[in-house]
């Protein structure tokens, strides 16, 4: 404690005459100091000096009177000598730290000599740059593996699907509240499954999953069977185990005979057989049962898909294929377009969205679902009015010159407040799709004079056989 604050405790105490003694006590401070400095020297561990504070300013006799008012000892530790200790240590650890820079650590002109002979020995490595892609027109993807040109970056970006909103009641809750979603017990937390998923959410009333749903994904030899794949993406294809093929021909035997209760039977022994959840999920649906309960039953064979899928495969990085071609892999296709189905009827059309965008993710050329003709329904419904356009002006990997997104298109740049262009945009479309043209105005209820409708320009054209035209009559 300095003298100042010495005295100034003395003076709150009724202390004054001490408190004029405070000369004595910064005598007292520079003795002290004088011997822990010593002290440090000889790096011998003293504790502080404990001394009453009475004792300072008389000179080291102790007032029995004096101590009895004081009620006890106040511990006097000299802040020079503390701040001069630590002075000393921060010196040493200063030069232990030098001393271990220059016996082991490396400089950053030394890490850039060693960076540059490592770029000589390896040519094809390229530098990535600040804004994300690597020089030469590669992306970030060289960095997993996978080299992307910067086309290939400009349409998987359309692909990437947002984790966070691929939870329907997530979205249930932001729309209405959370009292909105009925709580069917707790989710089941994707660490205790050791799997990150982002597809499904499986809850706790789901039956344990006790061993392995059958259904598992590897890694495809994309070089032999997808010679110029244009996406630049890693193929994958499903495969189902042993026992999985077992239960398949009971399941095939009860879809054979039209048997609803063989296959209610083999989802309930089974139940994360991913056929007979599709199977009874669609009949549940047929048959005017609950809607609810349909969903549930896709979400769970989306949940048995998940747990088996690859390591390296990413269902929203836009970049994961699945081979089409394989029977196995397509049951995943069909789970997809159920669950965004069920998605858009239960009205979370940003789920539907995403889940959207997934489908197209896993083979956006082929699109054997054709998730290209209901992408822009939804990205209107969810109100990514931007993407539409977006999507139009950067989709290079199959044709985007369909009547839907001429539409959307046009419709995307109105609720965006770009009047004039969406009014251009409007006649760009009337002018190259003018047969949709009735259907909008029937759709719309739209009363339409009789001689716009009888104009040939909206009539539907016909197409004359062409088993009776030469080649050259068809042109």
């Amino acid at each position: 404690m300095s003298s100042r604050a010495v005295k100034r405790l003395l003076k709150e105490r009724g202390y004054d005459e001490l408190a004029e003694s405070s000369a004595h006590i910064e005598r007292r401070e520079r003795e002290l100091q004088a011997q822990e400095q010593a002290a440090s020297d000889s790096e011998e561990s003293t504790p502080p000096a404990k001394a009453n504070m009475f004792d300072l300013l008389m000179g080291g006799d102790n007032d029995e009177s004096d101590s009895d008012r004081s009620g006890a000892a106040i511990e006097v530790k000299p802040v020079a000598a503390v701040e001069g200790r630590r002075r000393t240590k921060g010196k040493k650890k200063g030069k232990g730290k030098k001393s271990a820079t220059a016996g082991g650590e490396q400089t950053m002109e030394e890490f850039e000599a060693e960076l540059a002979k490592l770029q000589e020995q390896l040519p094809e490595a390229t530098a990535v740059v600040e804004d994300g892609r690597a020089e030469g027109g590669r992306g970030r993807g060289e960095a997993l593996g996978v080299v992307l040109t910067e086309e290939q970056q400009r349409n998987r970006a359309l692909l990437v699907a947002d984790a966070k909103h691929l939870d329907a009641e997530a979205e249930i809750r932001r729309m209405f509240g959370s009292a909105a979603v009925k709580d069917k017990g707790r989710r089941v937390g994707a660490a205790s499954l050791g799997k990150r998923l982002t597809l499904s959410h499986p809850k706790a009333s789901w039956p344990a999953m006790r061993a392995q749903a059958g259904v598992e994904m590897r890694a495809a030899d994309s070089e032999a069977e997808r010679a110029g794949d244009p996406t630049g993406g890693s193929w994958f294809v499903m495969e189902h185990s042993g026992r999985f093929r077992s239960v398949q021909t009971e399941f095939l035997a009860a879809v054979m005979t039209h048997s609803a209760d063989g296959v209610a039977a083999i989802a309930h022994h089974h139940p994360y057989h991913v056929d007979a959840l599709l199977q009874l999920s669609e009949i549940l649906k047929q048959t005017g049962g609950d809607f609810n309960e349909a969903g549930e039953l896709v979400e769970r064979a989306l949940y048995a898909f998940e747990i088996g899928f690859a390591p390296r495969f990413s269902a929203v990085s836009g970049t994961g294929r699945l081979d089409f071609r394989y029977v196995e892999s397509r049951t995943l296709y069909l789970a997809l377009f159920r669950h965004m189905q069920f998605m858009a009827r239960r009205g979370c059309w940003r789920t539907a969205f995403e889940v959207n965008k997934v489908l197209l993710s896993l083979d956006p050329v082929m699109d054997p679902y054709g998730a290209l003709l209901t992408l822009d329904f939804h990205a209107l419904k969810s109100r990514q009015y931007e993407y539409v356009g977006q999507f139009v002006r950067d989709w290079t990997w199959s044709s985007v010159d369909l009547p839907n997104w001429a539409y959307s298109r046009a419709l995307a740049a109105f609720m965006e407040g770009s009047a004039a262009q969406s009014r251009e945009l409007l006649v760009e479309a009337i002018l190259e799709f003018p047969t949709v043209v009735p259907v909008l105005w029937s759709k719309a209820n739209v009363g339409v004079d009789d001689v716009v409708l009888t104009h040939p320009y909206f009539q539907d054209e016909v197409v004359p056989d062409a088993s009776a035209l030469t080649h050259m009559q068809l042109v």
